[in-house]
């Protein structure tokens, strides 16, 4: 089923920069609706219930979600955190899910690709690695705004969901040239919502 998907995925993320024992991981795609914040949870939850510190951070700051789907208040979050607002401490939420803390993107901000790329977010994220094993970044689709390519510069492992019979090819190739030109260090695609019928073998997710 699902979860044994996500476990797929954790295992092969394992093999992925293996020399780096705590990871920091981007989940990213090329619009709204191909399943990125679905695969950020489910996967942050898989790493946590194996027994490993894990942090979620939402740095979606344009159309946030995670918040809604933890039944969470996304008042104090990594906006604020950015822009000065708040300590880390403060925006640092405990989850239901034992070894999963969660960092909400918080109130959308002007000027959010400005504040991703400030050094404060590199520091943040050096700290946050001291204490987490995993943290999973559910960053905006690339294919709309830089946020999500300013992220990269900081992380270990991307991820890149494509929804099947949604996604267009054309976005495909965007994050090809984008590898090519070495904006993006590495690549992993993750096929989401995979059509069981049209399939001789493959997980449904």
């Amino acid at each position: 089923g699902i979860s044994e998907s996500f476990r797929a995925i954790r295992t092969n993320i394992q093999y992925l920069n293996s020399e780096k024992e705590n990871k920091i991981i981007s989940i990213s795609s090329s619009i709204s609706g191909e399943g990125k914040t679905y695969c950020s949870m489910n996967l942050a939850s898989v790493f946590a219930l194996s027994g490993s510190k894990t942090l979620l951070m939402g740095a979606d700051m344009r159309k946030p979600k995670i918040f809604s789907d933890f039944q969470l208040n996304n008042d104090k979050g990594l906006s604020n955190y950015l822009s000065s607002q708040i300590k880390k401490e403060e925006m640092i939420q405990k989850s239901d899910i034992e070894n999963l803390d969660i960092i909400l993107s918080g109130p959308t901000p002007p000027n959010p690709a400005e504040l991703l790329d400030k050094q404060l977010m590199q520091s943040l994220l050096k700290e946050l690695q001291k204490e987490y094993k995993y943290i999973i970044i559910d960053t905006p689709p690339i294919g709309l705004v830089t946020d999500g390519l300013i992220l990269m510069k900081y992380t270990d492992v991307n991820l890149y969901i494509i929804r099947q019979k949604y996604s267009n090819k054309s976005m495909l190739d965007y994050v090809t040239s984008l590898f090519k030109q070495k904006e993006i260090k590495q690549i992993n695609l993750v096929v989401n919502d995979i059509d069981e019928n049209s399939m001789h073998y493959g997980y449904g997710y």
